[in-house]
Order: structure tokens, then sequence, then C-alpha cells
């Protein structure tokens, strides 16, 4: 039997690595501890202090539990042999498997014997991230095909090249992603480093468009018995096509920005066009009444015919008066509009500053507000009129909520509630669909969200309904900003198929 599960297993390709498992068998009836000397996706050989039985059917789990490796693996022991005072069986898995380790379980785990040097390599070259490995001096020890930093590629010409000569990367990079200042900390700090969407202008990673490569950099220091770093492995991850999706999709919602504004500026004015057509209309009917009077008035002029003239223009200034108070009210929004930076700004003023634009509207001066703006609030940080323009999206929408009521309520509350800052809006139209994005005319609800990290709550139905926004004032100091996502670290698991 022996032989024959010997020769079954040189069937498939296998890794000399040493992992701590947990073995549970039936007939223990308690879990031992075990090292594999080699396994593959089929099967595995393990050394351990206490014997196990032949056909014992078996239970292996990591010997470690961490995040990532929690795999069960089920088997049957088909020998066992004594070697050294240990036992070593061979188990046949029930189902193939892949094995999930870390990279530095790898490192650690492998032997180091030259016959064993071929296996290394083929797991290296079989990982899709790029893989270099140095020594105390930054000389290559391993690499496989797929690392873009140094020429060639090829691991057996790479071998014994020291890093620092041969990439200019080491040397050129400057800043935060200093190659060289990255290195040193992760030498003696004895630490993990990372790199997120680290730009690369390599000659020979161009594309046809002169597009950087756009990787994701894990520095990892590799730790000797003695507690001394003896070597670093990097370890890159090609995020180009992830890097270049976020910049159209920043690209896009910076576009949406923009047609919102104008969107909402346009429905402003639209509802608005009432309210000056019939101003303009009353200052040309005036116009018009007094060139009759003085086409029909008699020489000489009477102080009768003076003071109906002087009442007429009076009423014209009165009139131009409220088209100039909405021209300035409309051009102090715009000039908040065009701000442009990202800048502190008070959420109570742009709340009192928006209700004075739509207070410009007939409509809405007829709603009963009630506003109640919190005193001292943090200041929110970010782009004035994607806050304005969201708050006065709603206010627009809940007016034709309200449209059909006589008596109409809406209800503004600023205040804080234990580490959020909260806007509550309340009123008494239709309900509004939920969620609220379903509105063409919210959309830029979610945009919101997305960006500053915005919570927005509705309850109640028609007749009641209350709109919450929450943010969390740790947030408030700048905007959220996008990044390539990373693995959870330089020791983030991956599935591997050896065979």
């Amino acid at each position: 039997m022996q032989q024959g599960v010997h020769k079954e297993r040189r069937r498939f390709l296998r890794i000399p690595l040493n992992v701590s498992l947990c073995l549970e068998t039936e007939a223990l009836g308690t879990a031992i501890s075990a090292v594999s000397t080699d396994l593959s996706p089929y099967g595995i050989q393990i050394k351990s202090d206490i014997p196990v039985r032949h056909h014992e059917t078996v239970t292996l789990g990591p010997g470690e539990k961490g995040p990532g490796n929690d795999y069960i693996v089920k088997g049957q022991i088909k020998w066992v042999q004594k070697d050294k005072g240990k036992f070593r069986s061979g188990i046949a898995f029930e189902d193939a498997t892949n094995w999930p380790f870390s990279i530095s379980d790898l490192v650690k785990g492998l032997e180091t014997e030259l016959s064993h040097l071929i296996y290394f390599q083929y797991l290296l070259d079989s990982l899709d991230d790029g893989i270099l490995i140095f020594d105390s001096k930054l000389n290559i020890v391993f690499s496989n095909i797929n690392q873009p930093f140094c020429l060639p590629r090829d691991p057996k010409e790479l071998r014994g090249k020291n890093f620092a000569e041969i990439c200019s990367l080491y040397k050129g990079s400057k800043g935060e992603a200093c190659f060289k200042e990255l290195f040193d900390k992760a030498m003696i700090d004895k630490e993990d480093v990372r790199i997120s969407s680290f730009p690369c202008n390599l000659p020979w990673l161009s594309d046809p468009n002169c597009h950087n490569k756009y990787y994701n950099i894990w520095i990892l220091p590799l730790i000797g018995p003695g507690g001394d770093t003896i070597g670093l492995l990097l370890r890159n991850r090609d995020v180009t096509a992830l890097h270049l999706l976020q910049d159209r999709e920043k690209a896009r919602e910076e576009t949406l920005w923009q047609q919102y504004r104008h969107l909402i500026f346009g429905q402003l004015f639209d509802d608005l066009l009432e309210d000056i057509a019939n101003p303009l209309s009353a200052i040309i009917g005036r116009l018009d009444l007094m060139a009759q009077k003085i086409s029909r008035c008699e020489i000489p002029i009477d102080e009768t015919q003076i003071k109906d003239w002087v009442a007429d223009i009076k009423s014209i200034q009165i009139i131009t008066g409220q088209i100039t108070e909405f021209c300035w009210a409309i051009a102090l929004r715009r000039k908040n509009e065009t701000i442009g930076a990202v800048v502190p700004f008070s959420l109570n003023s742009m709340i009192e500053d928006e209700l004075r634009i739509l207070d410009l509207h007939f409509f809405f001066r007829k709603i009963n507000k009630q506003v109640s703006l919190f005193p001292d609030l943090p200041l929110l940080y970010g782009n004035y009129s994607e806050w304005a323009n969201a708050f006065l999206a709603l206010c627009l929408v809940l007016m034709k909520q309200m449209a059909t009521l006589d008596n109409m309520w809406m209800s503004i509350q600023t205040f804080k509630e234990d580490e959020d800052l909260v806007l509550r809006i309340s009123h008494n139209g239709k309900a509004l669909n939920t969620p609220l994005d379903k509105d063409p005319s919210l959309h830029i609800l979610p945009l919101l969200k997305k960006k500053y990290g915005v919570n927005i709550y509705v309850s109640g139905n028609s007749g009641s309904q209350t709109v919450i926004f929450k943010v969390t004032t740790s947030k408030m100091q700048e905007p959220l900003r996008k990044s390539v996502p990373l693995a959870s670290g330089p020791n983030s698991r991956f599935s591997a198929s050896f065979g």
C-alpha cells in the first residue's frame, strides 16, 4: 500500500512546505499538532509526535487560526511510518483542495535545500502578483516573471543582482513613495510597508496610449531566527485598469455635479419666471399709462398731473427694486456656487442663504416654515455648491409634494447627536418615494452620500414625513477621497493550486 500511494503521490506536483496543522481523528477523540512536510491539492504528508492508524478518517485545520486561513480538509490515512522518534503519515484528501497561505508563511515554510528550489520557483511563477525577494543587502535572491521593475525578467538571470543598482525606481522615486526610504523603514522597523496606486513610468511598461502603469506595492521584512531582518519581500499588483476606471468614474461624477448645478438652477428659474414676468409686465403697463397721460396733458402742466406722474414713477421704482433684490439674491447664490475650492462653511448659514433664495417664490412664501438652527455647530468641509444644491433640490421637490394643500408646513432643524451633525426636514405633503434617488430630481443625494459619507434616513408617510441627514463630525474635515483598494495587507491570503 505504501508503494502504491508513493507512486500515486508522484503523479502530482508537491510543494515541500512546512505548515503547522491541527489534526483530529475519531479514535483519539482530541486534536493533535502536526507539521506538513509536503502537500498537493490531493494529499499531504505530515509529521507528528503521536501515531495515527491506517485508514483512519481525519480532519485537518490550521495550527494557528488567522484571517483567511480557516480551512478544514478531510482525508484518510494511507500509510504511517516511524522516523527518528516522529511519525510520518500520508493522507489522501476526499476532495481536491486549494491551500490558502500568506506569502510570509510560504517564505518561512518552504524548505531551503537546493533540491527544492524548483518547487519554490514554480510557486512564485504561478502567482499573478509580481514578487522580488532580497537578502539584507538588497541582492535579489528570488523573483518571478510577473515582477515589472527589473530587467531581465528571467528569474535565473536576475538572481544575485543588486536591486539598488539595476532598478532606477530605487533612487529615482521621491516623496512619500521613495523606495529607498520605504525599504529602510521596513528593514529597520521590521514592519510591513505598503504603497497604494504607485505610478510607474518605466519605458518598457508604457502602453500605446502613454498611460502610466499603477501598482499596489507591499514591502515585507523577513525576520530570521535571531530576530534580525535577513531580507525583504516586495510584492506588487497591477491596478492600472482599476486606477483608470476610478479616474473615469471621478470625471463622470464631477460632470454629474456640474449637470445638477445647472439643472437645479434651471428648475429654480423655471419656477421663478412667473414671479419675474408679472413685475416686468406691471412696469411696462405703468410706462404705457404714463405715456398716454403725457400725450393728453395740457400746457401749462398743473400740480395734480405732476403728482400723478411721480406716483407712477415711485410705483415703477418699487417694482424695479423687487426685481433688483431678486437679481442680487441670485448673484449672491452664484458667487457661493463658484467658490470651487473645498472650504469650511457653516451649515446654518447655508440653510439661511438657500431659504432666502427659495423665499423669492411666491408659493414657497406661503409655506409655514419652522426653522430651528442649533448654534455653534462644527463647520462642514467641502464644496459649498454641492451641499447647497442637495438642500435646494430636496426643498424644490417638497414644494411640489405640497402643491395641492391649503395649509402647508415645513420644519427645518439642525442639531448634534453624539458625534453626528444632523439636519432634519419634515413636511406635511405627499410622501416622497423611497429610496429617494427614485426621483430623478434627487439623484444628487447619492452623490453627496458617496463623496462626504452622509447617511440619509426617511420615515413617516403622507401628511407627516421626515428626511434626516447625518454626517459624523470626524468625517467633516475633508470629503472622502477615493483610493485604489488594497488587500488586507502584505500577508493577505491567496488561493494557490499546485498541479
